[in-house]
């Protein structure tokens, strides 16, 4: 069960990754939006930190997407 989890850490770090790379936001940018730090995106991005459920919340808010879609694979060309 508990890999699972590591799994969709790193599904939705690479989706968070794909979304701020489609919006054409740097890392600072993209952490000013949702308030917090470019450190703490990169930390997410690269699986080093776990992302919270509030900040997965509001980055779905910010960027009009379904919350859902953070946990499926994805592939560079698709839409998240």
């Amino acid at each position: 069960m508990q890999d699972k989890a590591v799994d969709y850490y790193k599904i939705i770090a690479k989706n968070i990754k794909i979304l701020r790379s489609k919006e054409r936001l740097s890392q600072e940018k993209f952490a000013e939006s949702v308030n917090c730090s470019r450190e703490y995106i990169s930390r997410l991005e690269n699986n080093h930190e776990k992302i919270s459920l509030a900040l997965l919340l509001l980055i779905s808010e910010v960027y009009n997407k379904n919350p859902e879609e953070f946990f499926k694979i994805q592939k560079i060309e698709q839409n998240i």
